[in-house]
């Protein structure tokens, strides 16, 4: 009970002092009616003074109860017997300070001035009267902030199930995209075999190199399905050997260029979205040099912008592929996007990458 005492946050002591302070002003509406000369001093202080100390009564009792488990199939009777018992603990003190402060009350002056005496202690109409006072506006109030409790832990649960669905998305769509990675071209890797078959039937010393650039690129190529990204180095390091094998078989002699800083090779970046730009690039033209790029951004948070260039213009276009690879790069971070530009003698593509 202390340490849920202890736990009171200033605005839930300010949330059950300016009800109090609410139920009293609701008395106090009572002098636009009536005259009470030159108590009112004395009348405001015991209207509005009263409440409140019910509400940190009744706090005191809440406390315990709210902060007890959520969960607990009794969580409602507690509640109510939290609600209940701090009525009655507020009824007793506002009775005994009653008797002991000399400030009337609305009606007692009402009384007074026709001529009739006060209520007595035990009236049964007073005590009445007085007990639902306290009792009904506790209830509201307890009913009132386990509303906004359940409320309030539905949109935490919610965004926890939100929050899960998305790392569960990204984990779905890192999976899918590994098994991309698997599926190296097998007309390629077919066309690479027997190349470098017939090179080592020929007696050439460089089949010995094709055949550990094939090698390297199916350790880059398949999948690290433990993985849950990749980074910008193996990235770069799949477009390098994929060229590679092109070059090896004679087909689009390009030139592969990396720039970056040290810092950045190891930054992780969504896989498999390079190496599909590659590709439609050298469907679409013959570009003769390709240009990875990467910087940093928007300091102090980790952002990092990646380039890819040719030297081609008019590789951008607006097909399904292209918005196909943006929507996976939105799957992994929402800060991210896919930017393509094309000037007379360019394309770059850049992807945009902010925790």
């Amino acid at each position: 009970m202390i340490r849920s005492w202890r736990s009171l946050r200033a605005i839930e002591l300010a949330v059950f002092v300016l009800v109090g302070l609410l139920f009293g002003l609701l008395d106090l509406s009572s002098l636009l009616e009536f005259d009470v000369g030159d108590h009112i001093p004395a009348v405001m202080l015991r209207h509005l003074s009263m409440p409140i100390i019910g509400s940190l009564v009744l706090l005191l009792f809440w406390l315990p109860a709210d902060r007890s488990d959520p969960q607990h199939p009794r969580r409602i009777h507690r509640l109510a017997l939290a609600a209940v018992l701090g009525s009655v603990a507020a009824i007793v003190i506002i009775e005994w300070i009653g008797k002991h402060v000399p400030w009337p009350s609305i009606m007692d002056l009402m009384r007074a001035k026709k001529g009739l005496p006060p209520y007595p202690d035990t009236s049964l109409i007073g005590v009445i009267g007085f007990s639902l006072w306290i009792l009904l506006p506790s209830i509201l109030m307890v009913a009132v902030c386990e509303l906004l409790r359940r409320r309030h832990r539905s949109e935490a649960q919610l965004s926890r199930l939100l929050d899960e669905h998305g790392q569960l998305r990204r984990r779905a769509m890192a999976s899918r995209l590994a098994t991309l990675q698997a599926q190296v071209e097998p007309e390629l890797l077919f066309e690479a075999l027997v190349d470098i078959e017939q090179a080592y039937g020929r007696g050439e010393r460089e089949a010995a190199a094709r055949m550990e650039l094939l090698i390297r690129h199916l350790r880059v190529a398949l999948p690290r399905l433990r993985d849950s990204g990749s980074t910008l180095e193996a990235e770069a390091e799949l477009l390098a050997t994929y060229l590679g094998l092109l070059q090896g078989l004679g087909r689009a002699p390009l030139r592969f260029e990396q720039q970056w800083s040290a810092e950045l090779a190891s930054t992780p970046v969504p896989p498999m979205l390079l190496l599909p730009l590659l590709q439609r690039a050298l469907c679409m033209a013959r570009p003769t040099r390709c240009t990875l790029s990467a910087e940093s951004r928007w300091s102090g948070e980790g952002g990092m912008a990646i380039h890819l260039a040719f030297d081609l213009p008019n590789l951008c276009g607006d097909d399904a592929e292209v918005a196909a690879l943006a929507s996976r790069l939105h799957v992994f971070t929402e800060q991210a996007r896919l930017r393509c530009h094309s000037d007379a003698v360019q394309t770059v593509f850049t992807i945009e990458l902010q925790k």
